[in-house]
């Protein structure tokens, strides 16, 4: 039987301005969850999770925020290179995006 480890990757940390995070390596892990966490939001934003695919990064899920709180969501299709967050779009809000994905042992 082989064992499940997690990688924990915090993509954006309490960001409130626009721009893409600093990208993660994430190879040998498939099976994501993101999380979205957002304080202070008034009209909101748009948190983008991007993926390191054919040579550029591209939007593998976009998520419009207009309220605080938390939203999770699940990709279990996705084996990337590499990953990243960025505020696309922002208004007011401070916003930090948290990834998750399984690692299977050699």
């Amino acid at each position: 039987m082989a064992l499940k480890s997690l990688q924990k990757i915090t993509l954006l940390s309490a960001v409130s301005a626009t721009g893409a995070g600093s990208s993660f390596s994430v190879e040998r892990s498939k099976g994501w969850t993101f999380t979205v966490a957002s304080s202070s939001v008034t009209s909101g934003g748009t948190v983008d999770v991007e993926a390191y695919i054919g040579g550029g990064w591209r939007v593998i899920h976009s998520e419009a925020v207009t309220a605080d709180g938390n939203v999770t969501v699940r990709d279990d299709h996705g084996h990337y290179e590499k990953i990243r967050g960025n505020v696309s779009a922002r208004t007011d809000g401070t916003y930090s995006l948290f990834a998750t994905g399984t690692t299977d042992s050699l």
